[in-house]
């Protein structure tokens, strides 16, 4: 009989600049056979619900973490025992295995599909006993995602309802009966962070220490507004192709302003000094979700049409919505728009996503009264908003980039022209 081995699966980074992962449910138990690429645990990271796979065949020993719990990248997910034959290494092979694990992404084309909100229904779990005990005082309440945003919805306290899933998880069915059955008082509770806001936090905290400043424009955009008018004519109905936003517009005047001053296309490493210049023009652009700010990357944005950009933006919008965007979808940006004028404001001073360079911010396009022949005329405007990290770039070369976005904005037939 071949010896066996044990091999320490430690959570590997699964997500770029990723620190750690709350632990939200343990798939198998002790004891229990496991395949490679059978899921072991599912993990919510700062972007993603991610199921996280067994990397070998063996028999699960143990679990290095509770549900509930904040694992830490490099930290013992599971110890698995393996069948194999001994290489003889002995310490020094379960060192390299432990070397191994933290390159799981690269080591593997693998993709990790991302949790399914209404996943299938599983077996029902063992009741809780005194081996599979309820969360303590002040411990957080085993949930999943969907039955977190439909109590805090509804003003439920989790902490109140029953749990019938696995180990007494809190499922939405759970929520849907507390609330036709009465639903319990919401006490009054500190709650940390979830870790999708928690990676928000550091990423504000990192960019609001970037010695930034911030142009402010308008720019009369009548030839822009009447130009997509004209092109949705026929678009939008049942079986015909969408209609254009405004956002690929502007993705698209941002990619050619973008070619004429690349240092806006770059990203600064403090801890070298060094300012690196992309020869691809990346587009991150900011999407609200129910769990808080994505950043889907449109790739090679400037060289897209405006029906490729907005299939690009509704596509990689519904994703970060779904949470099923790939790891791959939300790395790479190398300048960032945010549409707030969508939803409201005309001028904002929003943050510098690092290691990035600049961020443009566009305003709720609106009339302003213009001067013309000797009368007024309502002359729809775009609010501009751009934030550029000043220790890379001096305010006249932003302002350059700045006018070039303007006039593209004021004469969007130019576009024929390139």
């Amino acid at each position: 009989m071949s010896p066996k081995k044990r091999f320490e699966f430690a959570f590997p980074d699964i997500g770029e600049g990723l620190a750690e992962g709350k632990v939200l449910e343990l798939k198998v138990q002790p004891g229990q056979r496991v395949k490679q690429g059978q899921t072991l645990a599912i993990v919510e990271t700062d972007k993603v619900v991610a199921d996280i796979p067994s990397p070998r065949d063996g028999t699960l020993v143990s679990f290095g973490v509770k549900e509930g719990e904040i694992i830490e990248v490099g930290r013992t997910l599971a110890v698995l025992e393996l069948e194999e034959p001994d290489s003889g290494g002995g310490e020094a092979g379960m060192e390299e295995e432990r070397s191994l694990v933290g390159n799981l992404e690269t080591a593997t084309s693998a993709e990790l599909p991302p949790s399914r909100e209404g996943r299938e229904a599983a077996p029902a779990g063992p009741p809780v006993t005194a081996g599979t005990t309820a969360p303590g005082l002040g411990q957080p309440v085993a949930a999943s995602p969907v039955a977190r945003k439909l109590a805090a919805r509804q003003g439920i306290d989790l902490a109140a309802v029953h749990g019938t899933g696995p180990g007494g998880r809190v499922l939405r069915k759970d929520i849907a009966e507390t609330a036709e059955n009465g639903r319990p008082p919401a006490a009054g509770r500190v709650q940390p962070l979830s870790t999708l806001r928690r990676a928000l936090a550091s990423n504000m905290e990192r960019s609001n220490a970037i010695p930034s400043a911030v142009i402010h424009e308008l720019v009369p955009v009548e030839e822009l507004v009447a130009l997509r008018r004209a092109l949705n004519e026929g678009r939008g109905g049942e079986g015909q192709v969408p209609r254009l936003s405004y956002l690929p517009f502007f993705l698209k005047f941002a990619g050619l302003a973008l070619r004429e001053y690349p240092l806006l296309n770059a990203a600064y490493h403090p801890q070298r000094q060094e300012v690196e210049q992309f020869g691809e023009v990346n587009l991150g652009v900011a999407v609200d979700t129910e769990e808080g700010l994505a950043v889907p990357v449109i790739r090679r944005a400037d060289g897209l049409s405006l029906p490729q950009l907005q299939a690009e933006v509704d596509r990689l919008a519904a994703a970060a919505r779904g949470r099923t965007l790939r790891l791959e979808e939300l790395r790479g940006g190398t300048f960032t728009l945010t549409n707030y004028g969508a939803f409201a404001g005309l001028y904002a001073r929003p943050l510098i996503l690092p290691p990035q360079v600049a961020i443009l911010g566009l305003g709720r396009i609106h009339e302003q009264p213009v001067a013309r022949g000797g009368a007024w005329a309502a002359v729809p405007h775009l609010p501009l908003s751009l934030v550029f990290d000043h220790r890379v770039l001096d305010g006249v070369y932003a302002a350059r980039f700045l006018r070039r976005f303007m006039d593209l904005a004021a004469r969007p037939q130019e576009l024929l022209l390139l």
